[in-house]
């Protein structure tokens, strides 16, 4: 298991204003740079992932160590070649987040773009976790996350802290997940990177519009 604190991220303006709805209001902002100090100031990005073996590809699933399946035909179909997964969970903290919160009443358009500010640190750690486990393993990596499609339901999102177990993501990283399968701060996220058989991304299958989106919907 590896537990990265304090994670270091490039944040640009340039590359905020390309997430979610920010850059079609771009001209109406004003002192983006300040803004993304504090968003700076507000994270606390940290990870957690680790390296488990397939043991088995099943028809609607993978058979991981400790006897664990992870039920999800995307999976079965994306990663029937993997041999190794890495199961991973990141987040930027909660302070964003209470901040976000508490300016929200009277400083709506505020609170709305330092919410996207911080999707856009939790898809920078997201990426750089990605590099750190490309570079670790060589692997063309995949992700894929329990409830962003019709394939891999939300429930198994309990799966995944059940490999590291609710009380080491919690204390190591601060995460905890509900009893409504909500992750604690927000802007969390849980899943597995591996070397698909394919280029595969969440969204081609999502026909959700969200301020994650990062492909096209394919249907």
């Amino acid at each position: 298991m590896i537990v990265i604190d304090n994670v270091s991220l490039n944040l640009s303006v340039d590359e905020a204003l390309k997430v979610g709805q920010l850059g079609r209001i771009a001209d109406k902002i004003d002192n983006m740079d300040k803004r993304l100090e504090e968003c700076k100031r507000l994270i606390k990005p940290t990870a957690l992932y680790t390296y488990t073996k397939v043991e088995q590809v099943l028809k609607d699933g993978l058979l991981i160590e400790d006897n664990r399946v992870l039920k999800s035909t995307k999976l079965a179909e994306q990663l029937s070649c993997s041999t190794e997964i890495a199961p991973y969970i990141i987040t930027i903290g909660p302070d964003l987040e209470k901040r976000v919160t508490s300016i929200a009443t009277d400083k709506i358009l505020d609170s709305w773009i330092l919410d996207n500010l911080g999707t856009y640190a939790l898809r920078t750690l997201g990426k750089h976790i990605e590099g750190r486990i490309r570079n670790e393993k060589g692997w063309k990596i995949s992700r894929f996350n329990p409830g962003s499609t019709p394939t891999w339901n939300l429930e198994e999102q309990e799966k995944i802290f059940g490999i590291f177990s609710k009380e080491v993501v919690q204390e190591k990283i601060g995460v905890r997940l509900t009893d409504t399968l909500m992750m604690i701060p927000k802007k969390s996220v849980s899943g597995v990177m591996g070397q698909a058989i394919s280029d595969y991304h969440n969204c081609i299958e999502c026909q959700l519009t969200c301020e994650y989106r990062q492909m096209p919907y394919k249907g």
